[in-house]
């Protein structure tokens, strides 16, 4: 009872800290927002969508239309969503309280961590009243109070902390309703998001190769069962959950950005921000610090980390290894700090920051954890925990009445976690008021919503499969186009995920190219139900194509100063007709075979096994660069100018991420100006698994030497080949025929 008072005291001073930071929110719990927009957005609506309008419990028909995509991947946070949905269908219906029950999980997730960090120091043997002031300054200092702005689901801060205690626990007494524990929390955690699972392997797997299971004195006996229920069920039970039950065979194995959303020293020792830090500007550049990478552990642990890694050297120096590696008198902690300490070294970039970057090919499924920045969260909580146990045992050998020093780095802490967490109570304390009308509201739009199938919005986006990132040209209007699919139940084709599958994103990605060709698309639609275009009036950044979609759409209603329109499939699919007699008709000197100078190649001289037209293309050497055009060109008058050429497999992994570097000069290799894009943010058309890239060049001369090279390409792209390279002035037509083929400056029309 009394241990009971004790932790009930514990979990209501976490309580109040907890309502100090959040009570803005939790005043209207049910209808505040930690986020407005970007993923924080987007996660509220697909967990909203999943919970009243999905049937299944691990498909999400939110975006994606016509696939869909998995829960897992769809941002609608599996355990909470499934858990409100299945409750409300079974037992009682608590969805409309879906806000609330979602920030409050994550607000009392920060109060239980002070309860857990607080054990952890008691279960190191330090004082009560020192504990809890400290589990206090761990918590609202801890990076992932940053993430409660948007990455809800990498938010939960107990999760590390209570995978150290149950670690700590287990080794000092080992049980199997321990491991029973130890296997649910990390299922939990796990599921919640692949990051946790990441650390869960990694600490678990490490604990038990630290019990040399190679030796004759390992009782296999006694511990096959808690190493089933620990490691071997979560790595069979997870990916299978994630991977296997929706099977989506192109999902992304190269995600971008594995060496820029990093960790540096500065990012974790260092934090400029703070006033007592403040001199450091002035006497030390800090470079740009990537957000994924901070995790700044606070004055104090710096303060023993540098103690302790003059200690360290000083050890080294003298060859006294056994004392290089003890850190404290607990072996288990003095493990847990190293393999933290590896994985802040990860974070890092290390080892491929040294020209390394070949050993990201071996590194498979790990590849996926791009943002690696993160993997320096379990440093800060093991950092911390040991720099106040050394800071207490280092206090309780004097006297009594010298321990009043402790309040120096308590208060440095606390004032540490004041500063880091002030400024975020402000940051999610959110209205939305389309969405939480929508998900509150019972009234629907002015329209049959039987007569549709899919919201397509306008503009549109497409982002999550890491080769091609279409943003929202007016970005404030995804909100409101979540708020419609909620309000009416009807999907969006549009695509804001994760990893989601590149082929797919093509299919839709199409419909606001160039509609060179039928819509492949479209075969998977009704063609009896209409698509409800929901279109931004005020947006001036929509591009051509969807400027010709509004045309052949008529209108219905408006809602919210947005526009209603009703678009049949029939419609969409003459599109490609309309389009080629608007593009045929519009260009003079048709009755021309060329007009205006240019340069075009076909590469016919090397045949090929695959071409865009004709017989050859050129197959592009991944190992260096490769020059496209190298000179002037001949008799140009312009200084404004197009290149364009066909690239293939542009619905395959990585292939779309491929660069193009042109540089400019007066003289060669005398260069005045670079440019440099990627395939996919040029793309203008596709045709079956080939895509037009198209960009527009500004000379300072028409004479002016260009060189035109692609970059070696990324490792994994396979073969690439490119096809149809042309050279034009920017208004200037080359019109080219070829038996029952015409090229209309690079389109591809046929006859």
């Amino acid at each position: 009872m009394k241990k009971f008072t004790e932790y009930i005291v514990v979990v209501a001073v976490g309580l109040l800290f907890t309502y100090l930071f959040a009570g803005d929110v939790v005043k209207n719990i049910n209808h505040r927002y930690f986020a407005q927009s970007g993923d924080g957005a987007k996660d509220y609506y697909a967990t909203f969508y999943h919970i009243k309008h999905d049937n299944s419990y691990i498909h999400s028909n939110s975006m994606n239309y016509p696939f869909g995509e998995s829960i897992f991947f769809a941002g609608s946070q599996p355990i909470v969503s499934n858990t409100i949905k299945f409750i409300s269908q079974n037992i009682y219906d608590v969805s409309p309280y879906t806000v609330a029950i979602h920030n409050l999980l994550i607000l009392i997730s920060i109060a239980l961590t002070v309860l857990v960090i607080y054990l952890i120091f008691k279960h190191l043997n330090l004082p009560i009243w020192y504990s809890l002031l400290v589990a206090i300054g761990i918590t609202f200092l801890s990076p992932q109070i940053d993430r409660i702005g948007g990455h809800f689901a990498l938010s939960y801060t107990i999760v590390l902390p209570l995978f150290i205690l149950l670690l700590l626990k287990f080794h000092r007494q080992k049980s199997i309703g321990l491991s029973v524990l130890i296997l649910f929390a990390g299922m939990w955690a796990s599921i919640t998001h692949g990051y946790f699972f990441t650390f869960y392997m990694v600490m678990f797997l490490a604990y038990w190769l630290w019990q040399k299971p190679w030796r004759k004195e390992f009782e296999w006996r006694k511990q096959w069962l808690h190493v089933v229920l620990q490691i071997a069920i979560p790595l069979i039970v997870v990916p299978t959950l994630i991977l296997y039950i929706e099977p989506v065979e192109d999902r992304t194995t190269w995600p971008w950005g594995f060496l820029f959303y990093r960790a540096f020293p500065e990012s974790v020792f260092l934090s400029p921000g703070r006033p007592y830090w403040g001199w450091l500007n002035s006497l030390v550049k800090i470079r740009n610090l990537q957000w994924e990478g901070i995790a700044y552990v606070g004055l104090v642990s710096t303060i023993i980390f540098l103690i302790g890694l003059f200690s360290l050297i000083k050890n080294a120096v003298n060859r006294r290894w056994g004392k290089t590696l003890a850190i404290t008198s607990q072996p288990l902690m003095d493990r847990l700090f190293w393999l933290s300490f590896l994985l802040l070294l990860f974070s890092f970039g290390i080892p491929f920051i040294f020209k390394m970057e070949f050993l990201l090919e071996y590194l498979g499924p790990i590849r996926q954890f791009r943002g690696i920045g993160r993997f320096a969260w379990l440093f800060y909580y093991t950092m911390n925990i040991v720099a106040f146990y050394l800071i207490w045992q280092k206090a309780k050998g004097y006297k009594p009445v010298y321990r009043i020093l402790l309040v120096i780095p308590i208060t440095i802490l606390l004032y540490d976690a004041w500063f880091h967490s002030k400024s975020q109570k402000h940051f999610i304390n959110n209205n939305l008021p389309e969405l939480d009308y929508a998900f509150h509201s019972n009234s629907k739009p002015n329209i049959n919503i039987d007569e549709f199938q899919a919201i397509m919005p306008i503009p549109f986006f497409s982002v999550g499969s890491e080769n091609y990132w279409h943003e929202s040209a007016c970005f404030g209007s995804m909100v409101k186009m979540y708020a419609l699919s909620q309000l009416t139940g009807l999907p969006l084709n549009a695509t804001y995920t994760s990893r989601s599958s590149v082929w797919q994103c093509v299919e839709n990605l199409n419909l606001i190219m160039e509609p060179l060709q039928e819509y492949p698309v479209l075969k998977y639609y009704n063609h009896g139900k209409d698509i409800l275009l929901f279109v931004d009036p005020h947006c001036d950044q929509i591009n051509q194509n969807e400027r010709r979609i509004i045309t052949i759409s008529t209108p219905i209603d408006t809602l919210w100063g947005y526009e209603l329109r009703r678009l049949k499939v029939a419609d969409l699919a003459k599109l490609p007709e309309v389009y080629r007699n608007e593009y045929l008709n519009a260009t003079p000197g048709m009755a021309d075979s060329i007009s205006g100078n240019y340069y075009f190649q076909e590469f016919e001289s090397t045949p090929t096994p695959i071409a865009f037209t004709g017989n050859g293309a050129l197959k592009i050497n991944r190992r260096g660069y490769t020059n496209l055009y190298w000179g002037r060109l001949p008799n140009n008058s312009s200084s404004e100018i197009t290149v364009s050429f066909w690239v293939n497999r542009m619905k395959a992994d990585i292939v779309p991420r491929n660069r193009i570097e042109i540089v400019t000069g007066k003289e060669e290799g005398k260069w005045e100006t670079w440019n440099g894009f990627g395939f996919m943010e040029k793309t203008k058309a596709f045709w079956n698994d080939w895509a037009l890239v198209e960009y527009n060049l500004k000379l300072n001369n028409p004479s002016d030497f260009i060189c035109i090279s692609v970059a070696p390409l990324l490792a994994k792209s396979g073969d690439v080949y490119i096809d149809n390279f042309l050279i034009k002035g920017e208004k200037d037509n080359v019109i080219l025929k070829k038996n029952d083929v015409t090229l209309v400056n690079n389109r591809l029309f046929q006859w």
